[in-house]
């Protein structure tokens, strides 16, 4: 069963815990320091699994920051260092995958060792400025040593002929993976550490890759990568498999604590979510919704489904949803009209659904969801994670296997309930009226009178409730609320039959935090200036 609880008393300064690989403005700033030589003889992941054991009885080595003039870096002058696609690893080699990297500068501070493997025989791969196109001058002193802040991964998806990005792996522990059928847009990471606590939360990073060389015929890539910082270091083996219309990232990994945590948050997600369903943007910003991805979706035992629609608050808040089994869990872009967002640059409709399945389940525990009012949106400001009840150890690693799924739409294996696709709220007089839009094949031939409005509610008092069907087969529940405190509501509502003693659940769980009045938000010069 899931269980919804909510927090308001978070700091502003949780803005630094969920920091996305999307953009540079996301990132956390963080010093690093270069791998063991034993790093240089990793050829499997039993091997990194020992090494991360060993790094975890040594003392934390705190990363150097780059050089001043790479720090002072506008994102302008940033961008404009571009890597050279003829200079990748595997390029000229008619292989399926191939690799590039990414230059340090402006937040981008990680510095990052990279290695490939072939034939049991590990070769680092060295920085070279040679590699880069710095359309901004920068003297070549500066940019000599200054090593790889991240790696890229590109090949060719099935059925395609051009090259294109796959997967990203960029600032602490965050990865972005794309379908064919995408863009880039949330962001997966590999571990958080005492996030959405009222103090600076500890941000692991990878500080080495190893790529393991692929065949001509392969479908798929291996990559080995060493995660560290204050509290942990651990192993990690990512398999990505992609496609035209999912691309999936198996994760494997081994933890080795130094020290125990107060949270730790497995299999972290990192959107972005500004105004769409329920809120509406700012005056002079003509775009209907501007996000990555519009609610959280869980799937938990006995088949049962809940959707959490996004809701941005002034104020920082936390959710938690408690899972006796957790089958999977994850943050999609449900809405792919473009008309939605009519944004051309952005493509906010192309970007892709994350979702995270755990291959045996997870017991016992909570997802949790951050939501943060976000200043605009370069800044991811959505989190969510699995919290398990038991704590980890100083003496056994904590060891995890799932799967990280990018795609576009929906979750194909929802089948047997009908989804909320579509949400208004509306207030007047102190009342909240709002429609729910449910779609799915088991209402869309039922009669009118058949179905029928389950609500319950915290800090506020359902005043009505009815069930109406469109004439494309749609049902919309009609909710009025009256909030009973100066505060959000809490709503939870599902579609059942409307048979006495019966009450089968022909929809998902909706829930969505409803604020009791207009939240009010000052947006940057960008939102507001007239042109």
């Amino acid at each position: 069963m899931l269980r919804l609880f909510t927090a308001f008393s978070l700091l502003l300064a949780l803005f630094d815990g969920i920091a996305s690989a999307d953009s540079p403005s996301r990132q956390a700033i963080r010093p690093q320091g270069r791998p063991s030589d034993a790093a240089t003889q990793i050829t499997s992941f039993a091997e990194l699994k020992t090494l991360a054991a060993a790094t975890a009885k040594d003392e934390f080595q705190p990363r150097p920051e780059p050089p001043a003039a790479l720090c002072q870096m506008s994102y302008e002058q940033y961008r404009d260092i571009q890597y050279r696609p003829e200079k990748a690893v595997w390029w000229k080699d008619g292989l399926p995958f191939w690799l590039e990297t990414f230059h340090r500068g402006f937040v981008q501070r990680d510095r990052v060792s990279l290695y490939t493997n072939e034939k049991g025989v590990s070769r680092e791969v060295p920085f070279s400025s040679q590699n880069f196109r710095y359309r901004t001058p920068i003297a070549e002193e500066v940019v000599r040593n200054s090593g790889h802040a991240g790696i890229k991964i590109a090949g060719r998806f099935p059925g395609r002929s051009d090259g294109q990005e796959m997967l990203t792996f960029l600032g602490s522990s965050y990865f972005r993976g794309r379908s064919a059928d995408t863009v880039y847009g949330t962001s997966a990471r590999g571990l958080a550490v005492d996030i959405a606590l009222n103090r600076d939360e500890e941000f692991p990073f990878f500080k080495s890759f190893w790529v393991q060389r692929p065949k001509t015929d392969d479908e798929q890539l291996s990559i080995l990568a060493l995660m560290d910082s204050r509290s942990v270091s651990g192993a990690y083996r990512f398999t990505l498999t992609p496609g035209t219309t999912e691309t999936v990232v198996d994760v494997k990994c081994s933890l080795h604590f130094r020290s125990l945590p107060e949270k730790i948050g497995l299999a972290p997600l990192t959107s972005m979510w500004m105004w769409g369903d329920g809120l509406t943007g700012p005056p002079l910003d003509n775009r209907p919704a501007v996000h990555d991805s519009d609610g959280l979706l869980i799937h938990a035992e006995d088949d049962e489904w809940t959707w959490r629609a996004f809701a941005r608050q002034s104020y920082p808040s936390v959710s938690q949803f408690r899972v006796n089994k957790l089958k999977g869990f994850g943050v999609l872009q449900r809405n792919r009209a473009f008309y939605h967002f009519d944004d051309h640059n952005a493509q906010y409709h192309n970007r892709p659904s994350v979702w995270v399945r755990p291959k045996r389940g997870w017991e016992n525990g909570v997802v949790e969801l951050l939501e943060l009012p976000g200043a605009h949106e370069g800044i991811d400001n959505i989190g969510a994670y699995w919290i398990p009840d038991q704590k980890p150890t100083l003496d056994t690693p904590l060891e995890l296997d799932y799967q990280v799924s990018f795609f576009p739409g929906d979750r194909s294996d929802q089948t047997k309930v009908a989804r909320a696709t579509y949400f208004d709220v509306q207030r007047q007089d102190g009342f909240i009226a709002m429609d729910i839009r449910f779609a799915g094949d088991v209402i869309a031939k039922r009669r009118r009178g058949t179905v029928d409005v389950e609500v319950a509610t915290i800090r506020g008092k359902v005043l009505s409730t009815s069930a109406e069907r469109t004439d494309t087969g749609d049902w919309i529940a009609h909710v009025l609320l009256e909030p009973t405190e100066p505060a959000p509501v809490e709503l939870s509502l599902t579609l059942v039959d409307a048979k006495p003693n019966v009450k089968q659940k022909l929809s998902e769980r909706f829930v969505y935090l409803c604020p009791d009045q207009e939240p009010t938000f000052e947006y940057p010069q960008v939102y507001t200036r007239k042109e």
